[in-house]
């Protein structure tokens, strides 16, 4: 299992703050998460297709795309701020969900 480690964390850092809501799971290939794991800041046609469903609400909810691969026991959520390439992004377990 990895995960990742912050160096002497604020408290913030420490603990999950956003709240979110999957509004669409986009399955990729292994080659293109495995590219969007290695360079996060390209550009992404899959973000640009669906940034009109990705933004933060009048309630602080972050709305995301969750980005999955078959063989990966995680996805990552994306929220672009209404760009084409992913801004804002979060590790998340794909064990919580049945992504049948």
């Amino acid at each position: 299992m990895k995960v990742n480690f912050v160096r002497k964390p604020t408290p913030s850092e420490i603990y999950p703050q956003d709240e979110f809501i999957i509004e669409k799971v986009v399955r990729l290939s292994k080659e293109e998460f495995e590219d969007l794991l290695k360079e996060p800041l390209k550009d992404r046609n899959y973000v640009k297709e669906n940034k009109d469903l990705m933004y933060e609400d009048k309630d602080g909810y972050m709305h995301c795309i969750y980005v999955v691969c078959k063989g990966f026991d995680y996805g990552i959520l994306i929220e672009s701020e209404g760009s084409d390439y992913p801004r804002y992004t979060a590790y998340l377990p794909t064990a919580v969900f049945d992504l049948k």
